[in-house]
């Protein structure tokens, strides 16, 4: 019979936050399904998958957190399901590869990880994922709460997002993985076949018509060049693409690979044989952990974020089982 956690009612009240968990006996992780009730940048919940470790932080540690981003049309049970998240994480602690680490997969849509006030849009997205549910994960659950102990990753459209996150708010999160990344330089006004592709392939994250100077605005490689401009540090990032990857993205993460290199940031790249698909990155994604493992520090951010007044810090309560129970 599967362990089920269940979060207490200590917003329950108040629906903030809701988590319902489940998870094979025996294993070494926990998944668990759950979601913010309310995220003030949205005014609408937030779901997301949760993997937890089945260990406790030791004294004077606390769990990094690795935000996994999903592609264009699945859900945030893709990489536990799919992707087998939970299966690589438990090995990748196992071996000492990776530290406890906690992993969310939030759901996002088709929002392209950008912040859209668009009527019929998608919302605040990426101020919902880096603010909201930041704050409430932190809140709820002993975290290494600073930006070395925080990191995002996705694969595809969230391959972008992780890099957009990470390059807007370097001081947030400490290190970033694009898995297959939609990474694509800025348009022009004489890229006609880019423009016209635009219309139907960004969803509407950057308007209706596409208005190429907001997909710019957005874009990485300009964002490249304001890393590490006064004291703001660098994240560190980590380009894996298959050679069969359609849409120049082998291009798109080698160009931005050699940008980040000559701004003086720790990039690796990794181009293997694979397509666009799930063989690809369930594979992929041990060595990615394998690069981020060194690069987190679970003794960082001893004094856990705290969340707005008008959020209450959520309590974790488990039910003891035994395995075959």
């Amino acid at each position: 019979m599967a362990v089920v956690l269940r979060l207490a009612a200590a917003l329950g009240a108040a629906g903030l936050f809701v988590l319902d968990a489940s998870a094979g006996a025996g294993a070494a992780g926990t998944v668990e399904r759950g979601h913010l009730a309310s995220s003030p940048a949205l005014g609408r919940p937030i779901r997301y998958n949760l993997y937890k470790p089945g260990v406790a932080p030791e004294p004077g540690r606390r769990w990094p957190v690795l935000y996994l981003l999903h592609g264009g049309n699945p859900g945030e049970a893709d990489w536990m399901e799919a992707g087998g998240l939970a299966e690589t994480m438990d090995s990748a602690i196992a071996s000492g590869e990776m530290p406890p680490t906690v992993v969310v997969t939030p759901y996002a849509g088709d929002s392209w990880y950008v912040d859209n006030p668009d009527p019929g849009g998608a919302g605040l997205m990426k101020t919902a994922l880096t603010r909201d549910l930041v704050r409430a994960i932190d809140a709820s659950l002993p975290t290494a709460a600073c930006r070395r102990g925080r990191a995002v990753a996705g694969l595809s459209t969230g391959g972008y997002g992780a890099l957009l996150f990470a390059f807007d708010q370097p001081s947030q999160f400490g290190a970033a993985i694009s898995l297959s990344g939609s990474i694509a330089p800025p348009m022009g006004p004489q890229m006609r076949t880019r423009l016209k592709i635009a219309q139907r392939l960004y969803d509407g994250a950057f308007g209706v018509p596409f208005r190429a100077s907001r997909f710019n605005a957005s874009n990485l490689f300009p964002k490249v060049q304001r890393l590490g401009i006064g004291r703001t540090p660098k994240p560190a990032v980590f380009l894996d693409a298959g050679d069969r990857d359609p849409g120049g993205i082998v291009q798109g993460s080698t160009e931005l690979h050699l940008a980040l290199l000559r701004r003086g940031v720790d990039s690796t790249l990794r181009i293997v044989g694979g397509r666009h698909e799930w063989a690809l990155w369930r594979r992929e994604l041990a060595p990615a952990l394998k690069w981020l493992g060194p690069r987190l520090d679970p003794t960082c951010g001893q004094v856990v974020a705290t969340a707005p007044a008008a959020q209450t810090e959520a309590t974790l309560a488990a039910t003891p089982t035994r395995a075959g129970d």
